[in-house]
């Protein structure tokens, strides 16, 4: 028995989290654009934005950490 068949699964389940988690985010930020203040998305994200842009250079690092986790292996979001 492999490490592969035994976390394969795990990693698949957590895939899928990851992208259902992806597209509700999405999803949120277009209901808020066709209907401000609904879900208030877009201030949130504003605001994270701004805390990395606050940071300075340890904020323009840790920004790119951030998205550097968040584009898969094949590149794409």
């Amino acid at each position: 028995m492999s490490i592969d068949s035994i976390f394969g699964p795990i990693k698949a389940l957590a895939d899928a989290f990851v992208k259902l988690g992806g597209s509700l985010v999405l999803l949120a930020l277009v209901v808020d654009v066709f209907v401000p203040g609904q879900t208030d998305i877009v201030a949130n994200l504003s605001g994270l934005i701004n805390q990395f842009v606050d940071a300075g250079l340890a904020g323009l690092v840790a920004f790119i950490v951030v998205v550097t986790g968040l584009v898969s292996q094949d590149g794409t979001a």
